[in-house]
């Protein structure tokens, strides 16, 4: 019963973000952040700056790629490509969120370990995570 009623409440935020999403980020909200560490496989990102009713991790990754700091590309809701390392055809590698947010992440679908912390897995997709300042929130390349 618990289990049902956690996956009812996860389906309503998952439902009701996603609805706010479809609002452009400079209408809703806004976020600036800074990349503290990038690698081929890795990106982290600490968000410094979120205004508005919906300020999302793609909003502070434009602005990142508006500043001339990251390149990616989202493709089906999913980031397929971060500074040119594409997500391959059979998906048996592909570009994973993780978070330091508690109220954004779910430790049951995984975590990664970065600086001597454990992140977890984001609940929803770039488009649709809301973000926090002080916040980390980690793009991982990860092979299955």
């Amino acid at each position: 019963m618990k289990r049902k009623i956690y996956s009812l409440l996860t389906f309503l935020l998952t439902l009701a973000i996603s609805v706010f999403s479809l609002v452009a980020c400079d209408k809703e909200g806004s976020a600036k952040a800074e990349i503290l560490s990038k690698t081929d496989t890795m990106v982290v990102i600490k968000v410094t700056e979120a205004k508005g009713l919906y300020p999302t991790l793609l909003c502070a990754m434009n602005y990142l790629k508006d500043q001339g700091e990251l390149t990616f590309e989202i493709s089906g809701g999913m980031i397929s490509s971060i500074e040119g390392k594409e997500n391959p055809l059979d998906y048996s590698s592909c570009w994973m969120l993780y978070t330091s947010d508690k109220e954004t992440s779910n430790t049951e679908w995984g975590a990664i370990e970065y600086d001597g912390k454990t992140y977890d897995s984001a609940i929803l997709g770039a488009e649709s995570l809301p973000v926090s300042v002080g916040e980390y929130y980690i793009l991982a390349y990860i092979t299955f």
